[in-house]
């Protein structure tokens, strides 16, 4: 049986997001099943949330598509460095088998849902269970951040900041609260119970998207706002796959979020024959404990060069402190 390494990015926009998920599993495992070594370790089966980590085993730190595990360096595909990649569902695990230049295997390929998402199923129940009928709508601004600019035009694929233009108009028509990404805000705790307690979520293409849907929650996309660019500079992604063909709720105005708000629209078809195949419902509320036998159990090559290196660097280090 697997002893689990948690590699840690010493990154304080992230931080958080990483203890979120890392607690969702090691809550099925024993504390002599696992470490948290920022540093790789031969010995034991290393986990990393991070595409340029070395790690054996791969799980993206957001349940967005992005293209995150698609990218490539100058060596190709930078997703054949691990033995194994962990994915919510089938829809992104097909998508990754298909990729030019892939060496993986399907067998090193897992569905395991979302971590992130177990104790916010409980949340959830809780607050549908305590929701007034005439209650007004509690509606969440969570686009992902815009530090990422496209094309020769430099544009953003997020709906911060231009939506915040319409803040003081929300405030007064909703229960409406703000949630930005850690790496917009001082603050890099996570939106987590403000998600899950919201009638209606306005966002763009990130993690926040899938979490909404997953909980039952209706997503609306300011379409006016965002326009195409998703589909111009994320192609082949599960976004662009979205807004090609339209799932969920567009909003081509301001106008449109109001009307679709108070129509109240519910999740459609659309999404849930999506999701099914995105992050399937079958695996919501205990991702965690499949990620926990998942990786206790997954067969490791281990790397003698590896192994070499590692008691090597740390001999160099305990000299340079003798030696101080």
């Amino acid at each position: 049986m697997n002893k689990i390494n948690f590699k840690k990015r010493r990154n304080a926009a992230y931080k958080q997001v990483q203890s979120n998920i890392n607690e969702s599993i090691i809550n099925h495992l024993d504390c002599r099943e696992y470490s948290n070594k920022p540093i790789y370790h031969p010995r034991l089966i290393n986990i990393t949330y991070f595409i340029r980590q070395e790690a054996d085993v791969l799980m993206s730190h957001g349940v967005a598509d992005k293209n995150y595990l698609s990218m490539r360096d100058s060596e190709g595909r930078m997703i054949n460095k691990f033995q194994h990649v962990l994915v919510p569902g089938p829809w992104l695990k097909n998508r990754l088998m298909a990729l030019p230049g892939l060496t993986l295997k399907e067998d090193q390929i897992h569905v395991v849902g979302w971590p992130r998402l177990d104790p916010l199923c409980k949340v959830r129940k809780k607050y549908l269970e305590q929701k007034g009928e005439s209650s007004q709508p509690n509606v969440l601004w969570a686009p992902t951040h815009d530090h990422r600019k496209r094309g020769k035009s430099k544009e953003s694929t997020s709906s911060y900041p231009r939506f915040g233009e319409h803040s003081e108009e929300m405030n007064s028509l909703y229960n409406y609260t703000i949630a930005l990404h850690p790496r917009n805000r001082t603050s890099k705790e996570p939106t987590t119970v403000s998600l899950a307690e919201s009638d209606f979520v306005i966002s763009d293409f990130g993690t926040m998207v899938y979490e909404a849907w997953a909980l039952g929650i209706p997503v609306i996309f300011p379409r006016w706002i965002l326009k195409d660019r998703v589909i111009k500079y994320v192609k082949g992604s599960a976004e662009a796959y979205i807004f090609e063909n339209n799932i969920g709720l567009h909003a081509e105005s301001i106008e449109d979020v109001h009307r679709i708000i108070s129509e109240n629209k519910p999740l459609g078809d659309d999404v849930k024959l999506f999701m099914e195949q995105y992050l399937p419902s079958e695996y919501l509320g205990n991702s965690g404990m499949i990620i926990a036998e998942k990786l206790r159990t997954l067969p490791i090559q281990r790397s003698y060069k590896r192994i070499f290196g590692y008691y090597w660097d740390y001999a160099k280090l305990r000299f340079s402190r003798l030696v101080k």
